[in-house]
C-alpha cells in the first residue's frame, strides 16, 4: 500500500536483479530515496532508489518496488 514505506533512508537492504543473460543476482545496498507513493509507472506500493556497490562501481538502482526489497541479512 502506498504512503506507508517499510524502509527509510539509509536502511541496509537487498533485492534481486536479472542481468542481460537472464541470470539472477542479489544486490545489497542502502536506501537512498524513499518514494512513498510509488513511481510514475505504478502507484500500488512504495518504491526506493538504492545505492549499491555492484560490479566494481557504485550504482544507483532507481524505482525498485517495495515487494522486491528485503532487509539485508
Amino acid at each position: 500500500m502506498t504512503g506507508e514505506p517499510k524502509f527509510k533512508q539509509n536502511d541496509r537492504v537487498s533485492f534481486v536483479i536479472t542481468d542481460e543473460k537472464g541470470e539472477l543476482h542479489r544486490v545489497e545496498g542502502d536506501v537512498y530515496v524513499v518514494d512513498p507513493e510509488g513511481t510514475s509507472e505504478q502507484h500500488e506500493e512504495p518504491s526506493y532508489d538504492i545505492e549499491a556497490f555492484h560490479e566494481g562501481e557504485v550504482v544507483l538502482f532507481k524505482h525498485i518496488r517495495e515487494s522486491l526489497v528485503s532487509e539485508r541479512e
